[in-house]
């Protein structure tokens, strides 16, 4: 009978509820300190790369929307979960891998569902649900989406040309270049509509939330908003031409350029959120008591303790794995005798591009001639990989400096390699053309895919192997395309089987 009180009085309640809250802020700050690297790395893109600089803006809506959730979050009991306990766990063990492999956008994702998660093990299933809208909009905050760039660029240059065409005017296209009459016209990386796309993801997903209860409605709209800035960075580009083209080059450019192009997007969003008002729901009815209970203290604790300790063990873990991979043996010599015997190294009678790779342990490149061609062989080889010094890296690139034209990518189907179709970056310069393509090597493993490259390198850390990996680029440069070609090719059938096996025997042995 005792007890029975106890459970029932409003201030057992409200301390319960209180100390709840409070285990629930030492596992977030737990989870902020452990992972404090990769997050002031998200702080530092909001900075640095305008497609998102809304960062400051989500934390501002995360907390807003947290705010109105009060009296919803009131009404709700807490109950420590174990399933939630088990969703932090898998979200711990991803981010374990993220810091094993030095994919900091992993450990960036990874803490947010972290952070989720907590709520969930700590609070319960009913306040997670109530909670999980207004948190997820911390992903937005993330820095991601760039790998799809030069798909952007691409589509949007074929749809321009394609309008063009459609308006009678004649356009000679190649890649993302084209030509018209008046002028010649270059699509890049400022065209490509990528802040019209995530800007558009992201007032799309709050008017969404804000307007609809349904799930379905919500991510319907959501898709619709994003077809809609694809579209809307579509007719810029073809306006913009068109314009330049009618005016004889004097209207469409510069500042223009820029105003024109936002306020055909702001048309496109406002359109949007009309459309999207015919379906509006109203809002749910706030409970009007603070009737939420909480259970006992002991399993709320031994929970929140677990997470706190289990959260700060992750970067101790990872470093300890480290260390153990690195004490496997000392940077290796790179020996390719065998798979290039017969090869003499050569001056280079083309203009040749120089990839760039940064913390490499050892790097390797010979210029050989093939037929008209030359060829530049670049083996970057890394082990004891840490931030920014692993293998896949923003800042490594096959082609670092401006003075190469990037004009396309082609894919092709080679006997001997190592990838079922190999992906080929197409530059220009002067009279010169160049192909070039990366192959990542990971401890017997080849991929073009730097996300299995990551994958990879985990898996070959977690058993013990090692986290040796090597990036492996093939450059040619030409008069033609063709020559080019044809050099690329024969060197991958008769070359690459054996570098690759060079490779291997050089793990094994050092």
């Amino acid at each position: 009978m005792m007890q029975s009180q106890a459970l029932n009085d409003p201030n057992v309640t409200n301390n319960r509820r209180t100390a709840s809250w409070a285990a629930l802020l030492a596992a977030w700050i737990s989870i902020l300190f452990a992972f404090r690297g990769d997050i002031l790395l998200v702080i530092e893109s909001w900075e640095t790369m305008p497609s998102h600089a809304h960062g400051y803006v989500v934390v501002l809506v995360v907390a807003y929307f947290l705010w109105k959730k009060r009296p919803f979050i009131d009404a709700v009991p807490f109950s420590p979960s174990i399933l939630g306990f088990g969703a932090f766990l898998l979200a711990a063990l991803a981010a374990l891998v993220g810091e094993l492999v030095s994919a900091a956008v992993v450990v960036q994702f990874s803490s947010i569902f972290l952070i989720i998660a907590a709520v969930w093990a700590i609070l319960g299933y009913q306040a997670f649900k109530t909670l999980f809208g207004p948190l997820a909009f911390l992903f937005f905050t993330i820095s991601f989406g760039q790998d799809v760039l030069p798909t952007l660029m691409d589509w949007t240059a074929d749809a321009t040309v394609v309008a063009l065409r459609a308006s009678g005017i004649p356009v000679f296209q190649q890649d993302r270049h084209f030509i018209i009459p008046s002028g010649t016209w270059a699509v890049v990386e400022a065209c490509s509509g990528i802040r019209y796309l995530f800007t558009a993801f992201f007032i799309g997903t709050i008017y969404a939330y804000i307007t609809y209860r349904n799930w379905l409605k919500r991510v319907t709209f959501v898709a619709a908003m994003l077809a809609l800035a694809l579209f809307a960075n579509w007719l810029r580009a073809y306006t913009i031409v068109l314009v330049a083209h009618l005016s004889n080059n004097e209207w469409g450019l510069g500042l223009s350029h820029l105003t024109f192009g936002w306020v055909i997007f702001g048309v496109v969003v406002f359109t949007a959120f009309w459309i999207g008002s015919y379906w509006q729901e109203p809002d749910p009815v706030p409970p009007s008591a603070k009737s939420g209970t909480a259970g006992q203290l002991a399993p709320t604790t031994v929970i929140a303790a677990l997470i706190v300790v289990l959260t700060l063990g992750i970067p101790l873990l990872s470093k300890t794995l480290l260390n153990g991979a690195s004490d496997q043996a000392a940077p290796p010599e790179l020996d390719f005798s065998k798979s290039l015997a017969g090869l003499t190294s050569a001056e280079a009678q083309h203009a040749l591009i120089a990839p760039e790779y940064l913390g490499a342990a050892r790097i390797h490149q010979q210029v050989f001639r093939q037929g008209k061609a030359d060829l530049l062989l670049y083996v970057a080889y890394y082990r004891n990989q840490t931030q920014g010094r692993e293998l896949v890296n923003v800042a490594n690139q096959l082609q670092p400096t401006k003075d190469w034209n990037w004009t396309g990518n082609r894919q092709y189907t080679i006997t001997g390699s190592p990838v079922a179709k190999l992906h080929v970056e197409k530059y220009s310069l002067g009279s010169n053309v160049a192909l070039a393509t990366r192959i990542y090597w990971n401890g017997g493993y080849s991929t073009q895919s730097a996300m299995q490259s990551k994958l990879a390198q985990a898996i070959n850390l977690l058993t013990g192997r090692g986290d040796d990996g090597a990036a492996v680029i093939l450059a040619v440069s030409a008069n033609q395309e063709t020559e080019a070609q044809r050099a690329l090719e024969s060197f991958i059938q008769q070359r690459l089987p054996g570098i690759l096996e060079d490779l291997d025997k050089t793990r094994q042995t050092y």
